[in-house]
């Protein structure tokens, strides 16, 4: 459930949230109007000309592949809005009984606003338009106190996946693979972060609400909350040696107590992550004695790595979630588990990176530019344990197994397009007793514009 409930509510919220961060500092107030009108209202005994020049270029604009915004020539104030726009298309070959729907759709549409205040204060409000909707996923407030000390507090991204906190704009794929639906997307909390020696070591660690795996949310439903910590490390990205630098290993990991209801189970419902079909489902009539639901503690454990080498990319990552569940007076714990290896390749020889692939000669017919392309492969599986079937999920709707396959062409027209297409195979083993699902493939496309 919300807190937000319609699109003028959640604009207001919006709206306030960044006049509150841009205000939460003694004298902001003061300060702000050098961030929205690049020549105040003189004094009247200040009217020169050159004190009008001076508190013109006290301001300083700026519109470049990074998105536009506005900045103080001492850089202790600044705001900046970026976004990005995703329109995909979706073809189901495989599919006689039309059980899939092919057409076209907006996936995202995304505004992002961010700024500074005082150096050291960050702020962000990050909305969602897409699906005649408006949703607001992040919004939260930093503070940069030391490079081995930030502390972040309100609604943002857990701590947890690796895929899962790569920008959306950088994936390699269409969609995130397995693992990231078992892990938790936003959630409101506060966390402290770090980096340690340089690049060679991140942590953060956390107080979270707590979700259920692969969602997001933006109230508790009960007292208890969730502790999520990652640390992952760069033990060669100082050192020298290339073939190193770009090696990164890390484990992620939350604890928690959940109590779900039968209006919000807090279980997983995973679904295939191109053709989006919800393939497991535990027990659950919206009655409270015929509804499993999370009942007790939770945790999830996430090793996870990647490698880039020039123009080669590899990606891999593992996790596991237990939950403690209920089902009228029955008591059980049941786990998921799900990983990925993904692997890239710059067929134009540009660098791979998690952050992206940056063209060297974007895409210009008339000086031979061609922008980049790349290739790319992904094999996943996503299981739920034996002792979910029968009595907490039912065989005869439930796979207890989906594992797919993915090839990937990105073609990056320069920093900012982007053209993709995927073709996705998953098949499902169903648990004893059960039938399997029809094996889906999947084809899809998109255009992406991202700044």
């Amino acid at each position: 459930m919300n807190l937000i409930t319609g699109p003028r509510a959640r604009h207001l919220l919006a709206f306030a949230t960044v006049m509150t961060l841009a205000s939460a500092t003694p004298g902001a107030a003061q300060d702000r109007s050098t961030l929205v009108s690049p020549a105040p209202a003189p004094e009247p005994q200040r009217t020169s000309a050159a004190t009008a020049d001076s508190a013109a270029a006290s301001v300083i604009a700026t519109a470049d592949e990074s998105g536009f915004g506005l900045r103080s020539s001492d850089g202790a104030f600044a705001l900046q809005f970026r976004g990005g726009a995703q329109y995909d298309g979706r073809v189901f070959p495989d599919d006689p009984e039309d059980a899939a729907i092919d057409g076209f759709e907006l996936r995202r549409l995304r505004a992002d606003l961010r700024g500074t205040v005082y150096h050291i204060y960050d702020f962000r409000v990050n909305l969602d338009y897409a699906g005649n909707r408006v949703e607001v996923l992040d919004a939260y407030l930093d503070a940069r106190f030391a490079p081995a000390l930030q502390i972040r507090a309100g609604k943002f991204k857990a701590p947890v996946g690796l895929e899962r906190l790569q920008s959306l704009f950088a994936l390699t794929f269409a969609e995130r693979g397995f693992p990231t639906a078992l892990a938790p997307n936003r959630d409101v909390g506060i966390q402290l972060s770090g980096s340690l020696g340089g690049s060679m070591a991140s942590y953060q660690v956390g107080v979270f609400n707590g979700v259920a795996d692969g969602a997001s949310g933006d109230q508790d439903l009960s007292d208890s909350k969730d502790l999520a910590a990652r640390i992952f490390l760069q033990p060669f990205s100082r050192s020298g040696v290339e073939a190193l630098s770009g090696l990164g290993i890390g484990i992620a990991g939350t604890v928690g107590e959940q109590e779900g209801t039968a209006d919000s189970p807090g279980l997983a419902a995973p679904r295939t992550p191109l053709g989006r079909l919800t393939f497991h489902r535990f027990l659950g009539d919206g009655t409270p004695t015929g509804t499993v639901i999370a009942d007790g503690r939770r945790t999830r454990l996430s090793p996870q790595g990647y490698w880039y080498w020039r123009n080669l990319g590899v990606l891999g990552e593992y996790i596991r979630s237990q939950t403690e569940v209920s089902l009228e007076a029955q008591q059980a714990e049941v786990s998921q588990s799900a990983w990925q290896l993904a692997a890239s390749w710059v067929l134009t020889g540009e660098d791979a990176s998690y952050r992206g692939v940056i063209p060297s000669r974007p895409l210009d017919f008339s000086r031979g530019g061609w922008g980049a392309w790349e290739v790319a492969g992904r094999f996943q599986a996503l299981e739920t344990d034996d002792d979910a079937f029968p009595a907490l999920a039912d065989p005869l709707r439930a796979a207890q197994r989906a594992k797919s396959f993915t090839l990937g062409f990105n073609w990056y027209l320069n920093r900012n397009v982007r053209f993709l297409t995927n073709y996705e195979r998953t098949r499902f083993d169903a648990a004893p007793g059960g039938t399997h699902l029809p094996t889906e493939s999947v084809f899809a496309s998109r255009i992406q514009v991202a700044f």
